[in-house]
């Protein structure tokens, strides 16, 4: 058995084996917290989106109240509850936009009851009903939300389990003055009471809030693990799974919302994008920079450099000698010879370094359009063998010449 699959067979040294992906190191790591009955008032669950610090947030909460849905619950720990869902002892919150019915966030919790990893956040998914909402729906925790709503469950009592155990999501998104109020629950919290707390940005975060919780670091899923979630809890064909967790990212979550069709297409816009970075085709890279900026998400558009570094890896593979198995797009290995044929001298590993920058500046909110375009900019170099015209320390000096451009 290879170790992404046993990191899905049911363990009884790891927390929550029944449904998560991965992260077996960490569901070791709780489990020990449980088996010592060693159990801090405060935990923050760290990572990148995606891979599963909500489904590890509700596992845990779970073991601890005894709770059998997950996972397995903690030693002497027993409930007859069905999940975290009905459990009067945990309490999951997430950051709200400034207009939200109760109906729509009871029902994003719902979702989240039926499967651990479905995106149930405002900012990454404005409508449960239409994937094409482009909706700026920017969430997080007003003073109102956090005094109505988390501070009163974090002083209610425990009714029938071990903790009262108050789950915050997201938690990078509470406003300031808020942080100085949640500062004083966790430096006094109520008698049995436990904060569980996730965030995408550890470093968003004051000191004085991190050093008050047991860090719980999650890594990123690795493409075998998410083909076998995939595969496993989501029906998806092994050969589609493999080409779909090569281009995660290690992102699962949002993964399984890609369509197969859709990324066939982005391949071939892709393709283009790297003939057009070569032969400097201004209006075709303008074009297509606006076209991924207008039609996709910000999630779609790092699939979209996700896809770039498959391609460029694959080269890479290829011209290194190996074998076809071993390259994911071998159905496009007519693109993969030509370019390993005609641009020998081409810079791989600083085109690849290019892609590393974009993913930091698209979650930077930086407008996608010039991302690519000065990408392309770049490629045309390195393709050659060439040093940048521009390079990484001066990147100002891409945007006189792309204003001139787009102003024309």
């Amino acid at each position: 058995m290879n170790d992404s699959a046993a990191a899905n067979t049911p363990d009884s040294g790891t927390i929550g084996a029944r449904r998560l992906i991965g992260q077996q190191r960490l569901r070791k790591q709780m489990w020990r917290i449980l088996a010592e009955d060693r159990i801090s008032h405060a935990y923050l669950i760290s990572g990148q989106p995606g891979s599963g610090k909500k489904a590890l947030a509700l596992a845990f909460a779970e073991a601890i109240n005894g709770v059998s849905n997950l996972g397995d619950p903690a030693p002497g720990a027993v409930s007859d509850r069905r999940s975290w869902y009905y459990h009067p002892d945990i309490h999951v919150f997430l950051p709200l936009p400034s207009t939200v019915t109760r109906d729509e966030l009871r029902a994003r919790v719902e979702l989240l009851a039926e499967d651990p990893y479905e995106i149930v956040d405002f900012a990454m998914r404005p409508s449960l009903t239409s994937q094409d909402d482009s909706r700026n729906r920017r969430a997080f925790y007003s003073v109102e939300y956090f005094n109505s709503e988390v501070r009163r469950a974090a002083y209610l009592r425990p009714n029938e389990g071990r903790r009262n155990i108050v789950i915050i999501t997201n938690i990078e998104t509470m406003r300031k003055e808020v942080v100085n109020s949640f500062l004083k629950l966790l430096e006094e919290p109520g008698e049995q009471v436990m904060f569980i707390m996730t965030t995408d940005k550890l470093n968003a975060l004051l000191p004085t809030v991190i050093s008050r919780c047991q860090l719980l670091p999650c890594q990123p899923l690795l493409p075998d693990e998410i083909r076998d979630g995939l595969v496993t809890y989501d029906n998806v064909a092994e050969e589609d799974a493999r080409f779909l967790s090569r281009i995660a990212g290690g992102n699962y979550s949002y993964t399984r919302f890609y369509d197969l069709e859709t990324l066939q297409e982005n391949r071939e816009d892709i393709i283009r994008f790297l003939r057009m970075s070569y032969t400097v085709d201004v209006e075709g890279i303008l074009e297509i920079g606006q076209k991924w900026q207008s039609g996709y998400s910000k999630e779609g558009q790092l699939a979209i450099v996700n896809m770039i570094e498959m391609f460029l890896r694959d080269i890479a593979l290829f011209s290194a000698g190996a074998d076809e198995s071993l390259i994911t797009n071998s159905d496009r290995m007519d693109v993969i010879r030509n370019f390993c044929s005609r641009l020998k001298d081409a810079r791989i590993q600083e085109m690849l370094e290019t892609l590393e920058e974009a993913r930091a500046l698209l979650s930077q909110n930086i407008q996608p359009r010039l991302i690519f375009t000065v990408m392309a900019n770049r490629f045309a170099a390195w393709m050659r063998g060439s040093d940048s015209a521009v390079t990484s320390g001066e990147t100002w000096r891409h945007m006189p010449a792309v204003t001139e451009i787009m102003d024309s």
